[in-house]
C-alpha cells in the first residue's frame, strides 16, 4: 500500500497533471504488449498456450509492481540526432580499441567507482544517458538514483581520465541526448534541462554538482 502511494506521489511530480482513466489504461495496454513480446523472444517460439501465459504473468508483474505513469514531450531534431548517433560510434570504436590494448598490455588497469551528478530533472533522459555510457565499452552503470539524478559508474581505465573530466563526458552525452531528443521548454514535462534543480539538489547535500567519489570506493 505504501508502495502505491509514493509511486502516486512520484507520478504527480514528474507529470504534473493526471492524465484520464483512458488514457491510464492504454498506457497499461502497452506496456502488457511489450512484456508479452519479450516473454515470447525469451522463449524463443509462438503457440497460443504460451501467449497466454505471457498475457497473464506480465498482468501480474504490472499489477504487483506499478509503475508511476510518465509524460514525455520528445521531438527527433534530425541534425542533433545524426551528431548524437555519430559521436556515440566515434565513442564505441575508439573505447574498443582502448580496451584491447588494455587487454594486450602487461600492466593491469587501475579502475574506480564515480558518481556523476547530471544536469537534466528527466527520467527518460537519465535512463538514456544511463544505456549510451553502459553501451561503451569501458565504462558500466552500477546504480542510477531518480532521486539525485547521480548515477554511479564503474570505470575500467581509471588512468586515462581524471574522474571530473569522465564526467563531464557523461554530461556532454546527456547534453545531446537531450538536444537531439528534447526542449529547452521549462514548462515541458519532458526531457528538459534543469541546472537550478541541480544546484538545489547540491545544496542540501551540501555539496557541489559534480562527480563525487563513492565512500569505502577506490581512491586516486
Amino acid at each position: 500500500m505504501t508502495g502505491r502511494v509514493r509511486g502516486r506521489e512520484r507520478q504527480w511530480e514528474i507529470r504534473g497533471r493526471e492524465f484520464s482513466r483512458r488514457t491510464h489504461w492504454q498506457t497499461y495496454l502497452v506496456a502488457l504488449v511489450v512484456l508479452v513480446i519479450i516473454w515470447i523472444f525469451l522463449w524463443g517460439s509462438i503457440n497460443p498456450v504460451l501467449i497466454g501465459i505471457g498475457v497473464v504473468c506480465s498482468a501480474i508483474v504490472l499489477f504487483v509492481f506499478p509503475l508511476p505513469s510518465l509524460e514525455f514531450r520528445v521531438g527527433v531534431h534530425p541534425g542533433k540526432a545524426a551528431v548524437l548517433i555519430g559521436r556515440f560510434l566515434v565513442d564505441m570504436v575508439v573505447a574498443s580499441v582502448h580496451i584491447a590494448w588494455l587487454a594486450i598490455r602487461p600492466r593491469l588497469p587501475r579502475t574506480e567507482v564515480t558518481t556523476v551528478q547530471l544536469t537534466t530533472d528527466s527520467d527518460l533522459v537519465q535512463a538514456l544517458t544511463a544505456l549510451a555510457v553502459s553501451l561503451v565499452p569501458g565504462s558500466l552503470i552500477i546504480e542510477a538514483d531518480p532521486e539525485e539524478r547521480t548515477l554511479l559508474i564503474h570505470v575500467l581505465d581509471a588512468d586515462q581520465a581524471t574522474m571530473d573530466e569522465f564526467a563531464n563526458k557523461v554530461r556532454a552525452q546527456e547534453r545531446r541526448i537531450v538536444e537531439a531528443f528534447g526542449t529547452d521548454d521549462p514548462q515541458a514535462p519532458g526531457p528538459v534541462l534543469d541546472r537550478v534543480g541541480v544546484r538545489d539538489r547540491a545544496a542540501r547535500r551540501g555539496s557541489s554538482p559534480m562527480t563525487r567519489r563513492r565512500k569505502g570506493g577506490p581512491r586516486r
